[in-house]
């Protein structure tokens, strides 16, 4: 071999080195579907993504089993220039990928890259979810038992028939309620069980909950004071529960099979939540407020479920269901 040959020969393998994946035989598109730029195979392109290409680049010395996913501007290589690609799309609002992006496909463009196999485009046998997947996917919401949820001291009045009820009077609340070392009346979340019913086209929450001596005041003839406990219908020692439930949009697709398409928002469903008060005689006018007091406290229990089901948007929503 010539001098003038084994300097371009070396000069080929430091090339090789530094563009790290972009080596090997120039090669027809593959054959494989996959999505540019989710590097990682977790189904979406994040930030995970660019911190996956940095670590093969210059942390963890092992290939890329589809490299083409990792190749973000499709110039044939995987460098720094797709970290930049993923980033500037992610947070500065630059153009996406080039195709295949959005949708799984073929790598149109000819170069050194492969993907052997990318898993979350594997066509072979078409992703569905039941209940019980359902079920278990929305439980990791993290909806904990022992969950206490603290009414700001003084921070509500429910009005009942030309007088107002002061809920949890900042003379009358506990100095610390729970972990937000704030005066506060704590409610105790006791369980929440995980519900799907897919002919129902629903998910949710079953809850369950107890509060005791909570603390009102009333100002009707004379000033009062008196202590809520709010418990099930069936009895003050049974914890009061009600449903959260976020409905889901189901269609037929093209295939015949059932499709989420949609997830609607959380309302609350079948509340049994009954109210005691005690303390005088007077504390039997609220039972004319217990509902309100109820509505009161339902409704940010909808509102936190809708928050944390937008994270669930991604993993649902274009799932069949299976049959």
């Amino acid at each position: 071999m010539s001098k003038r040959n084994s300097l371009a020969t070396i000069a080929l393998a430091i090339g090789c080195v530094v563009v790290f994946f972009a080596c090997g035989n120039e090669a027809a598109a593959q054959d494989v579907f996959f999505r540019r730029g989710d590097a990682n195979e977790d189904g979406k392109m994040d930030l995970s993504d660019a911190v996956f290409v940095v670590e093969r680049l210059f942390v963890v010395q092992e290939p890329i089993v589809c490299s083409d996913s990792a190749d973000a501007t499709d110039d044939g290589l995987v460098d720094v220039t797709d970290v930049i690609k993923i980033t500037a799309y992610l947070f500065l609002g630059f153009e996406p990928p080039p195709p295949p992006f959005s949708e799984c496909g073929l790598d149109p463009t000819e170069d050194g890259l492969s993907c052997d196999a990318f898993a979350p485009c594997n066509t072979e046998e078409p992703a569905c979810i039941d209940e019980t997947a359902a079920e278990a996917l929305v439980g990791e919401i993290d909806f904990k038992d022992g969950l206490i949820i603290c009414l700001p001291a003084g921070g509500a009045a429910v009005p009942v028939e030309g007088f107002e009820i002061a809920i949890c009077p900042e003379e009358e609340a506990p100095a610390e309620c729970g972990d937000t070392g704030e005066p506060g009346c704590p409610i105790e979340i006791l369980g929440a069980i995980a519900l799907a019913d897919f002919e129902e086209g629903r998910i949710g929450f079953r809850v369950e909950g107890r509060v005791e001596d909570l603390p009102i005041s009333m100002d009707a003839f004379i000033p009062t004071t008196c202590t809520l406990t709010m418990h099930s219908a069936e009895g003050e020692d049974v914890p009061f529960n009600f449903e959260i439930v976020v409905p889901l949009e189901i269609e037929e697709n093209d295939e015949g099979r059932r499709e989420i398409v949609g997830i609607g928002e959380a309302v609350i469903e079948n509340p049994d939540i009954e109210v005691t008060a005690g303390g005088g005689l007077l504390c039997g006018l609220f039972g004319a407020a217990g509902g309100a007091l109820s509505d009161m406290f339902l409704a940010p229990f909808a509102e936190t479920v809708n928050q944390l089901v937008d994270s669930l948007r991604d993993d649902l929503i274009g799932l069949e269901i299976c049959e």
